[in-house]
């Protein structure tokens, strides 16, 4: 919590307490600063739960916490607004505990709560695309915030190597390696686009050579079974390895793969169904298998096994998620999905209530679409063709930060367009470049004091008085409330506003300052001390959204 709020909220509570009132004490920032440090509407919100007017409640808080010294003044405004400025004097023990905590300034207590967060679930028939990074980018980022908001927390990857689409790869690998052999091919009915295929196929040319060069793709299968299955296997292993590279190139941390294909051999979807046949939660209609989802707000039971005998889309989602459920133990269990999947999520937390799993134990955050823009357009071509955009090639052409920054700076759940002109900026029009240049300027401060003997972390801090210097220091203060909620919202994007707030108040200190002033050495240290510690808040959020800290620009 907010040091100074924290303060300011314990002097209402012993108001509250000797004058017997009821309510909630909200502790806000003003509207405009120069009406104060900070605000509350606690008169206004709890007028007739207490029986007075608001200006007669707000006069009778206002009358006792003017005769506190933690404020310089205490002014009611409008029909009740109190508002207040604090004693420069506290505001010296926000950055002593910055210098104090370092890494750890912002971070909570551990929490006695798990969650568990499936980030992606791509299939690996091959490259992840701008769509499974921003579902990577804003999972990651809301782990790395959960942990250091003091919860536990797991990653998942969901692992689709079982169905059609694995046979689809098999077959398109094949045919670009017959092509690369130079041999005629029967082209597949259903294959996938794109040049990344080839890439793939010569690894499979430098293992085998011309082994297989004899063999043609039959009803869109490899004309042996056995080398079918090679091929499947080897689309699986060699895509996944691919997959598993470009997670670690963005940041992205995942704990735990699992796979599909696994679930099928253990006959995990077969003892679930034996399970919801037990318990009486689905029943044969019409040579099908149906589940009475309508019991938990669905708006019509689903079917699980059609009447041919083949597994329903839903069907090996609920047996994946009740083997995540059971070993895993969480308190919450997340999915980031795209936005097309919304009618989902009904019917999957209905199938799990009824395996016995506690209703809304699964969130779906749902995660918007990224249209890439280039010179004003939308932005479509790729060096590898096919019909999106890759990951491997946006990674080139801007930058690890810059994906990251720009895919988690805005809300997850409204469509966003990545400007790749912007992206590439090296000027304050890129978000990720001006929060990185305040870091650059801070070092620079911080590396000339230290050479000139003013760094020093024990001194005092008495003289940061200005307005832009107690900006800065009421926002540090903030940091660890902004975790908290960006925490429990799931919106890193918080992260990146609090971010862009910092820097650009620095930035404005920066221009207006003279740091190093010879006829004032106390003042001078002092200053080095908050744009130290300002450095230190900008590496944790940072680190809190996955990108680096620049020293030098």
């Amino acid at each position: 919590m907010s040091l100074l709020v924290e303060k300011i909220t314990s002097a209402f509570e012993e108001i509250k307490k000797k004058h017997k009132l009821q309510g909630e004490v909200l502790i806000e920032k003003p509207r405009e600063e120069n009406n104060g440090d900070f605000a509350t509407n606690f008169a206004m919100i709890n007028s007739k739960l207490n029986s007075k007017n608001p200006r007669d409640l707000a006069q009778l808080v206002v009358n006792d916490l003017r005769n506190l010294d933690i404020f310089s003044s205490v002014d009611i405004a409008g029909p009740g607004f109190i508002n207040m400025k604090l004693n420069d004097a506290l505001f010296k023990d926000i950055l002593s505990e910055v210098i104090a905590k370092k890494q750890n300034y912002g971070k909570s207590q551990p929490k006695k709560y798990k969650y568990n967060l499936e980030l992606v679930s791509a299939n690996p028939t091959g490259y992840l695309h701008i769509g499974h990074a921003r579902n990577g980018a804003i999972g990651d980022s809301v782990a790395r915030i959960l942990r250091f908001a003091g919860y536990e927390v797991e990653t998942e990857y969901y692992t689709n190597d079982a169905g059609n689409q694995i046979n689809i790869a098999a077959s398109t690998l094949f045919y670009h390696y017959k092509q690369l052999l130079g041999k005629e091919v029967t082209k597949p009915e259903e294959m996938y686009g794109g040049d990344m295929y080839a890439e793939v196929a010569k690894k499979l040319i430098d293992e085998y050579g011309d082994k297989y060069q004899d063999l043609d793709i039959v009803e869109n299968k490899i004309s042996d079974p056995e080398v079918h299955e090679i091929f499947k296997q080897k689309s699986i292993t060699l895509f996944m390895k691919e997959i598993k590279q470009q997670l670690i190139d963005l940041g992205v941390q995942i704990d735990l793969y699992t796979s599909e294909a696994e679930m099928y051999s253990n006959h995990a979807i077969e003892d679930m169904l034996a399970i919801y046949k037990k318990l009486g939660k689905a029943y044969d209609k019409d040579g099908a298998i149906w589940l009475k989802t309508t019991e938990f707000g669905d708006d019509k039971d689903r079917v699980l096994v059609k009447s041919n005998g083949d597994f329903t889309y839903i069907t090996p989602d609920l047996a994946c998620h009740n083997i995540r459920f059971n070993r895993s133990k969480s308190d919450k269990y997340i999915n980031f999905w795209g936005g097309d999947h919304h009618g989902y999520i009904i019917r999957m937390n209905a199938g799990l209530a009824l395996l016995g799993h506690k209703l809304g134990l699964l969130d779906i955050d749902m995660i918007q679409m990224v249209r890439l823009m280039k010179d004003g357009q939308e932005y479509k071509m790729s060096k590898r063709k096919g019909t999106a955009v890759w990951l491997i090639d946006l990674m080139e052409m801007v930058g690890k930060d810059s994906i990251r920054y720009m895919l988690v700076s805005k809300t997850p759940s409204s469509h966003m367009d990545f400007d790749l002109d912007v992206a590439v900026q090296k000027n304050s029009t890129n978000p990720v470049y001006y929060a990185q240049y305040a870091t650059a300027r801070c070092s620079k401060i911080i590396n000339k004091a230290k050479a000139d003997g003013l760094y020093d972390e024990k001194i005092s801090f008495d003289l940061l008085t200005s307005v832009k210097e107690r900006q800065l220091l009421i926002l540090l203060d903030s940091f660890n409330k902004t975790v908290e909620y960006a925490a429990s919202s799931r919106l890193p994007n918080i992260i990146c506003d609090f971010i862009q707030n910092l820097a650009k108040r620095f930035h404005s200190y920066y221009a207006d300052v003279k740091f190093f002033d010879i006829a004032d050495e106390k003042l001078t240290k002092q200053r080095v001390q908050l744009v130290s510690a300002i450095y230190q808040v900008l590496a944790n959020a940072f680190d809190l959204v996955g990108i680096e800290v620049i020293n030098e620009m």
